[in-house]
């Protein structure tokens, strides 16, 4: 009855999740304070559940330990993985939700790190299906233009988004998409034009990847900067580096670059040098978070492939068929040129970096 329960609640997928993460929750791959917030996140608003979900585990130490946290969970919320007291529902996508959730969502228990080279970090499973969903929803908020109709001639300032929506030709007719770079588009704004919860996952990853690393290979960062990036199917991006600071990035000392996917997987190609004839690819699917710093920070990358088929059914037609990808970054003393956009150039002290896109 349990099991009829929780997959009629959760879907298939997520419920195959849960028995993934229950199964490593058993194997003793985290405390029970972890599994407890997870399960909260998973299904917030049905304590019911949660006990009957607790009440199938075959171990009595383990059952006993998240049950004495599920009665002490106080007006339905749940206890975070850090242990404090959480409380609230998990909101809309559209509109946030608690300090518990994002959290939960952060550092949810399914997550593993796989250090690919000093600095270079990618967080598997990092966000759940709701924290994508919410994410994408603010990132086409965010990222709709500012123009009046799609016209060409509006300025630099005026079309500030990665899309417009123009109108169709006859009445009742859809609008067409059109990206601002061909089948990719861009926005870049700072922290700020965002909900504060973004910031959160993003330092939740970042101390994240330093537990799976090193504080020395993956710095502390100040997210200042968010780009976001939208690839149609079959888009791909040339070889380039990310801006930084001169004077960080010869010291290998660059902040971590916090990089989103949501939506259709992706190939992400790094090499060391331009001229390498060889290179390294791994694949970025929709909830992964990749993160680069240190000595890392400037490697060569490319997109080489936006994967078809791959976008998680929960997504499909609640965001735009494609990859979604936000990047937050930590430009210290740079000064972004918004009349550049939508390339993005930044200067240092005066200097205009020349590892920009």
């Amino acid at each position: 009855a349990t099991v009829r329960a929780l997959k009629r609640a959760l879907g298939c997928e997520t419920f195959a999740e849960l028995k993934t993460t229950s199964r490593r929750f058993q194997c003793g791959e985290f405390d029970a304070a972890t599994y407890h917030a997870y399960a909260g996140a998973v299904l917030d608003g049905r304590p019911d559940l949660v006990r009957s979900l607790y009440d199938s585990l075959p171990d009595e130490r383990l059952r006993d330990a998240c049950l004495a946290m599920h009665a002490t969970s106080s007006g339905g919320g749940f206890v975070d993985a850090r242990g404090d007291g959480g409380g609230g529902g998990s909101g809309s996508a559209r509109g946030g939700s608690t300090a518990t959730t994002a959290t939960a969502t952060a550092t949810r228990a399914s997550t593993s790190a796989e250090v690919l080279a000093p600095g270079l970090v990618c967080l598997r499973r990092a966000l759940d299906l709701d924290a994508q969903a919410w994410l994408a929803d603010v990132a086409f908020d965010v990222g709709e233009s500012k123009a009046s109709g799609g016209d060409e001639d509006d300025d630099a300032e005026t079309r500030q988004g990665f899309y417009d929506a123009i109108p169709g030709e006859n009445p009742g007719e859809a609008s067409v998409l059109r990206l601002n770079q061909g089948t990719r588009g861009r926005v870049v704004l700072p922290m700020d034009a965002f909900p504060s919860r973004l910031r959160e996952i993003v330092l939740e990853c970042v101390r994240a990847a330093q537990a799976a690393d090193s504080k020395r290979n993956v710095p502390d960062m100040r997210p200042t900067t968010a780009l976001v990036n939208f690839y149609k199917e079959g888009a791909r991006f040339k070889w380039h580096r990310d801006s930084e600071d001169p004077e960080v990035a010869r010291v290998d000392a660059g902040p971590p670059i916090v990089s989103f996917t949501v939506g259709l997987s992706a190939d992400f190609a790094y090499k060391r040098r331009f001229e390498d004839e060889t290179h390294d690819v791994v694949r970025l699917n929709s909830g992964d978070v990749l993160l680069f710093g240190g000595p890392a920070r400037m490697i060569v990358h490319s997109v080489t492939r936006v994967v078809p088929r791959t976008m998680p059914p929960m997504l499909r037609g609640r965001m735009l068929h494609g990859r979604l990808n936000v990047t937050v970054r930590d430009i210290g003393r740079g000064v972004i040129d918004a009349s550049k956009f939508p390339a993005y150039r930044v200067t240092y002290g005066g200097v205009d970096s020349s590892d920009h896109v």
